[in-house]
C-alpha cells in the first residue's frame, strides 16, 4: 500500500512539473504586446538638442524654388534639398563601395527636377559666396562628377536675393520643355 501512495504521489510531482513546464513554454510562445504609452517623452536628462528651423529656404533659394515652380512643365516636379544618395547610386561591383557611397550620402542638391515618372532630369546648385572657398570648391567639383558619371545634368546658379524669370527660363530651356511664358512674366 505504501508503494502505491508513493507511486501517486510521484505522478503527481510529475504531472505538476509537466504543466509547469507547459505553462512556461506557452507564456514563452505567446507575442508580446508592446507597451508604449502615447504621451511617453524622453527623460529630461536625455533631452535631444534638437530645435526647428525657423525657415527651410534661405531667401535665395526661396525665390529661385518660386521661379522653377512657374517654369516647370505640369507633369515634372521640383524637389529640394535632395541627398546626393538618393539620386545616384554606387554600382554593385564597385571595389570600396562603402567607401564611395560614404562620399554622397552627407551632400545634397540644391534642387532636383524629376519628369513624370519621378525620375531625375536635371540637378540645379544655387552657389552662394561659400562656393568660393577651396574645400566647398573641391565639394562641388566631387558632386559635379559623380553626376556627370550618373548621366545626370547640373545647372549651377549664383546665388542671388531675387531672380529674373527671364533669365532663369533661358539656363533651363536646354534641359527641359518649358511652358510658354504667360502675359503675367512678360509684364515682369
Amino acid at each position: 500500500m505504501a508503494s502505491l501512495i508513493g507511486f501517486f504521489i510521484f505522478i503527481l510531482v510529475c504531472a505538476a512539473i509537466l504543466g509547469g513546464i507547459v505553462g512556461l513554454v506557452s507564456r514563452l510562445q505567446r507575442p508580446r504586446q508592446p507597451r508604449i504609452d502615447a504621451n511617453w517623452q524622453p527623460p529630461k536628462a536625455d533631452r535631444l538638442p534638437y530645435s526647428k528651423k525657423k525657415y527651410f529656404f534661405s531667401a535665395a533659394e526661396r525665390s529661385f524654388y518660386e521661379i522653377l515652380k512657374r517654369l516647370a512643365p505640369a507633369d515634372h516636379t521640383v524637389f529640394a534639398k535632395v541627398r546626393l544618395a538618393d539620386v545616384v547610386y554606387v554600382n554593385k561591383e564597385t571595389s570600396e563601395r562603402q567607401s564611395h557611397f560614404n562620399r554622397i550620402s552627407g551632400k545634397h542638391v540644391d534642387f532636383l527636377i524629376c519628369n513624370k515618372d519621378l525620375a531625375p532630369v536635371l540637378a540645379i546648385e544655387l552657389d552662394d559666396a561659400s562656393h568660393g572657398q577651396e574645400d566647398r570648391q573641391s565639394r562641388d567639383y566631387f558632386v559635379d562628377q559623380a553626376l556627370a558619371a550618373a548621366a545626370l545634368p547640373v545647372l549651377r546658379v549664383q546665388a542671388r536675393r531675387g531672380y529674373v524669370i527671364d533669365e532663369v527660363r533661358e539656363m533651363l530651356r536646354p534641359y527641359l520643355p518649358l511652358k510658354p511664358a504667360s502675359a503675367a512674366d512678360l509684364k515682369k
